[in-house]
């Protein structure tokens, strides 16, 4: 049965989510956030050691469970280093280019539990102070630094705010709706996908439809350093659907107006058959969607094969422009994946 998905609804949680941060490591606040939205629809949850949430939704079945994975955790910083004008270096949190933050706000979460704000620059920002050999050279970590938001300029006074080294660092994500149809924010990777997840059981439960088989919905929180879906699974399961974003880009088939089903990243191959299964369920729902292989992607379904998961894995997501840097979807894909979704845990 075909469900009716309530974008709207859709877009006012993920909004919600991507103004919380959760910065990879430290992804409190975000996780808090989903398990509330899930445990207001009456579904159990638990937080695991390492800090993934855990869903449990009864299924009609029970003979051949399943799971859905998405990831809360971002991108983001940390601090490195003081510099002596009391200025931060940061290292990187996942895999972003230094050229894609200049500029952005950020919140600096300092150890002391205070919050200060700041914005990321180049060591030379100001126009009328770079000599123009330093105009030509390429951002790097060493080049780029952090201006808080307080009055600092020594590393004595940046360390009696409370800001040490290993602070996290969140970026801001910018979230604009509306412009007919177009979501344009960062971390859409892959709160996008958790809101499709959110959607498709809102609109199942509204339907009053069960999964037909026991599913274990796993929210993950180290995705963008490679092990978010390493563990945390029911041993029963022999599906693992991952939902994250699709990349819209230069010579790739995805798009931002519909949901892709990828065949190949950067591990390898994704489960043949279970590709093909989600291929003829996009077609029986008449969704718009394509089929697309990932040069430079990897996801978390191929963290749990690696780490001895005896299951099938499938990768399926909203199309995200510019992903890693100030990313841009569309309702019409959020809604593609949702019903693909739901078409599945019908299955």
């Amino acid at each position: 049965m075909t469900i009716q998905v309530n974008v709207d609804e859709m877009v006012q949680f993920l909004t919600t989510l991507l103004n919380t941060p959760s910065p990879t490591g430290d992804t409190q606040r975000g996780i808090a956030n989903v398990q509330a939205a899930f445990e207001a629809l009456a579904l159990p949850t638990r937080i695991t050691p390492k800090g993934t949430l855990i869903v449990t939704w009864d299924g009609e079945g029970d003979d051949a469970p399943r799971a859905l994975t998405a990831h809360v955790d971002t991108l983001g910083g940390m601090v490195q280093k003081v510099n002596g004008n009391g200025r931060l270096r940061l290292t990187q949190l996942g895999g972003w280019m230094w050229g894609s933050v200049e500029g952005i706000g950020v919140t600096i979460f300092a150890s002391n539990g205070e919050e200060y704000r700041g914005t990321i620059l180049p060591v030379y920002a100001s126009a009328h102070a770079a000599p123009p050999a330093e105009r030509k050279k390429v951002h790097t970590a060493e080049r780029m630094e952090v201006r808080i938001d307080a009055r600092t300029n020594s590393k004595a006074e940046t360390a009696a705010l409370g800001i040490r080294i290993g602070d996290f660092v969140a970026f801001d994500p910018r979230v604009e709706t509306g412009g007919h149809g177009f979501i344009r924010s960062r971390h859409l990777d892959d709160k996008a996908s958790i809101a499709c997840i959110y959607g498709a059981v809102r609109g199942m439960m509204a339907a009053g439809i069960k999964p037909a088989q026991r599913t274990t919905i796993h929210i993950s929180n180290y995705e963008e350093v490679g092990h978010g879906a390493a563990a945390g699974f029911p041993d029963d399961i022999v599906d693992l659907l991952t939902v994250d974003m699709a990349v819209v880009a230069a010579g790739q088939e995805s798009t931002e107006y519909g949901v892709t089903i990828c065949a190949k990243d950067s591990a390898g191959p994704y489960h043949l058959n279970f590709r093909r299964e989600l291929e003829a369920l996009a077609e029986a729902e008449g969704l718009d969607y394509n089929t697309d292989v990932y040069l430079y992607y990897g996801s978390d379904g191929e963290a749990f094969w690696r780490a001895g998961g005896d299951v099938r894995v499938a990768l399926i997501g909203p199309g995200v422009d510019a992903s890693h840097h100030y990313e841009r979807t569309h309702r019409d894909s959020l809604e593609a994946t949702a019903v693909l979704i739901a078409a599945y845990l019908q299955s």
